[in-house]
């Protein structure tokens, strides 16, 4: 599943024509950079394959003072058509992402136990912050109107899962102390 493909099509499907910065920008506002992983230059480089593949199409160059030259780019009907393809992926794929924690879990069996038991508290303030980040955005969110259900409920609704998924991640840290103690090392 490439998010960074599925990314620039949704924005150039829902937005319009755009260039490469404005993109970028579209992307930081929306955090796809943190939840998609999209970065700069995975976005030109992007850009760059699917106007290859003609999935988008260059409508015209402009010059902006004394600025470089950027690209306006549309979506293609060709595009719209992956487009469709990536959402179907994305919606039936339930573990589209690498999980580094149950790696590291599964191969714990030469650590000693009071280091992965500092590992995981780590990894608990981690999430705990998480949490903490994700109430303070919504509060912001709620606020500023982009997270009020009634003016966006598709992005509302992400970033809930968003908060659903961490604390899911906060429960297994409750069950894994539950079971072995707190920040406890590999059961032996």
């Amino acid at each position: 599943m490439n998010l960074t493909r599925l990314v620039v099509l949704g924005l150039l499907a829902e937005r319009g024509a755009q260039h490469g910065h404005q993109l970028r920008h579209d992307i930081r506002l929306t955090k796809a950079d943190e939840w998609a992983g999209v970065g700069a230059g995975s976005l030109h480089r992007e850009l760059r394959k699917l106007a290859d593949e003609e999935l988008i199409a260059a409508v015209r160059v402009e010059r902006v003072q004394r600025r470089p030259e950027r690209t306006i780019y549309q979506i293609t009907e060709a595009g719209r058509a992956e487009l469709d393809l990536l959402r179907e992926q994305a919606f039936t794929s339930l573990q589209a992402a690498t999980d580094p924690v149950a790696a590291a879990l599964v191969f714990t069996g030469t650590t000693a136990a009071a280091s992965l038991g500092d590992l995981l508290a780590r990894h608990r303030a981690a999430v705990e912050a998480e949490l903490a980040r994700l109430a303070a955005e919504r509060a912001r969110g709620e606020a500023e109107g982009f997270l009020r259900p009634e003016v966006s409920a598709l992005q509302a609704a992400a970033f809930r899962r968003s908060e659903l998924r961490a604390q899911a991640e906060l429960a297994w840290h409750d069950e894994w102390d539950r079971a072995f103690g707190p920040a406890a090392g590999a059961p032996r």
